[in-house]
């Protein structure tokens, strides 16, 4: 089904690149495990085997189907590459094994395993280290599968249903895991399988969702590790990481305001609110007028961005010189341009905000982690939490975004040689999408063209031999050179 109207579910459309989808799960995994099993970032805790564990007979012809977890993903996207399914039940093994990964990372974890007397058993120990024990993770992932496929009635669920079952089984005859594990991974399973039913029934797009829980992952593990190793070099690293996933959250957030996530309202807002617009301090309610207006009026007197987003800074849509870049992109890093586009907005008469019940709900949430942060974490610790999440956030956030604003729109039709728009399109490559264009807002022209169209439907709007312009011309879109 081709995403061509607001009214198109992006659930039931198959996953368009299924394998690189497969590659990027396998390698931010994989490498995440392996910081998990090998370095602990904390007091690792020791689980000792109960008395059913140790009345479990250890096996070592189970070895083979205990190996067969690396194959479930693999077997999930072939079986499903070209089905409809394959979205949410993907979903909710990626998100069930990023849970016990952050488990892991947050709350180290070992098992006492059994001395091994046969050669299967002693090399399976020898590859596989008793770390990140609890939950199980080799039972959370296809449990969470089995149970989504089951629940939607697909026949794939003849096969990952015993699958489920026997990893739950030999993950304890392989000694590898205790049954509190197999408890803990079994529920992992099955609140990620039974969440996304809930998203799907409610009609959440689980592109999207999905890749809000993947900035919030990247901007916790980065955050846990930078707290870990307590370095000055890796929390100035720690800050570069966050300030470009906070960007990456916000064009979520931008696409968002426009009714993406789900066409219920009041689930769509209070969903963002959670994801960023609380944390981020701008509620969707503010925004939404806002970026509504820059699409009825770009380029004119009475677009938004002219009238707030460059007031009282050297901007003017046109290439900037040396100096005056400088001052630009320094006002963003010293917070200074932020303080002069809410005195412009105050100053201009608009209406007052009114938040709603959404915002009020993710603003409850937000209170319920900081209080559960207050009572967990000692006072050093959650001013390092703050400071790496509200600097970047204040500080080189703005400046990423208001880059990315700077080159979405020019001066006028033919400000820039060769291009006959207000609003740009980039060609852009991987390093570019991670930090300036992330999920596609290189395509801007294409979203103000066809702003129905969710981000991740956006190549499908750009025309053969479209024109986009070259990173290359960035630099020359901001910087005049000599000549400025």
């Amino acid at each position: 089904m081709k995403y061509d109207s607001p009214s198109a579910d992006a659930n039931e459309l198959p996953v368009a690149r299924p394998w690189a989808l497969l590659i990027a799960y396998l390698v931010s995994t994989g490498l995440l495990y392996g910081f998990v099993t090998h370095f602990p970032f904390g007091p690792v805790h020791t689980i000792a085997p109960s008395a059913l564990d140790r009345a479990i007979p250890i096996v070592p012809a189970t070895v083979p189907l205990y190996l067969s977890y690396l194959l479930i993903m693999p077997a999930l996207i072939g079986l499903g590459r070209t089905r409809g399914w394959l979205l949410p039940t993907f979903f909710a093994g990626a998100s069930a094994a990023g849970t016990c990964l952050l488990f892991h990372l947050f709350h180290p974890t070992a098992i006492v395993r059994p001395v091994a007397d046969a050669t299967w058993i002693a090399w399976l120990q020898h590859i596989d280290a008793p770390l990140a024990a609890s939950p199980s993770g080799h039972v959370a992932l296809p449990v969470a599968i089995a149970v989504t496929l089951a629940a939607m009635r697909k026949r794939a669920a003849a096969l990952f249903v015993p699958w489920a079952v026997s990893m739950a089984i030999t993950v304890l005859t392989t000694g590898q895991h205790h049954i509190v594990d197999v408890i803990g991974g079994g529920a992992i399973g099955l609140a990620t399988a039974f969440a996304t039913l809930a998203l799907v029934r409610l009609k959440v797009n689980l592109r999207t969702m999905g890749a809000l829980l993947l900035e919030w992952a990247c901007i916790l593990a980065t955050m846990r590790v930078a707290m870990a190793l307590d370095a000055a070099p890796l929390y100035v690293l720690a800050g570069l990481i966050v300030a470009s996933r906070q960007h990456a959250l916000f064009i979520l957030y931008h696409d968002a305001t426009h009714y993406h996530l789900t066409r219920l309202r009041r689930l769509n807002d209070f969903l963002i609110d959670t994801a960023i617009g609380a944390p981020g301090l701008v509620p969707v309610e503010f925004y939404r007028p806002l970026h509504l207006a820059h699409h009825r009026h770009v380029g004119t007197p009475d677009d938004p961005e002219r009238q707030f987003l460059y007031y009282g800074q050297p901007w003017r849509f046109r290439p900037l010189g040396a100096l005056a870049l400088a001052r630009q992109l320094l006002g963003d890093l010293l917070v200074l341009n932020m303080a002069r586009n809410m005195a412009a907005y105050r100053r201009s008469g608009a209406k007052r905000v009114r938040l709603s019940t959404p915002f009020y709900g993710a603003a409850a949430v937000w209170l319920a982690i900081v209080a559960v942060l207050v009572w967990a974490c000692p006072a050093s610790a959650l001013a390092k939490i703050a400071a790496l999440w509200f600097g970047p956030l204040l500080t080189l956030s703005v400046m990423i975004q208001k880059i990315r604003s700077m080159a979405e729109h020019s001066g006028g039709p033919h400000a820039t040689p060769g291009w006959a728009d207000w609003t740009y399109s980039w060609r852009v490559g991987w390093i570019g999408r991670v930090l300036l264009w992330p999920y596609h807002i290189n395509l801007h022209q294409q979203h103000h063209r066809s702003p129905a169209i969710p981000w991740h439907a956006l190549p499908s709007a750009l025309a053969q031999a479209e024109p986009q312009l070259p990173v290359k011309d960035l630099v020359k879109l901001l910087w005049a050179g000599r000549s400025g």
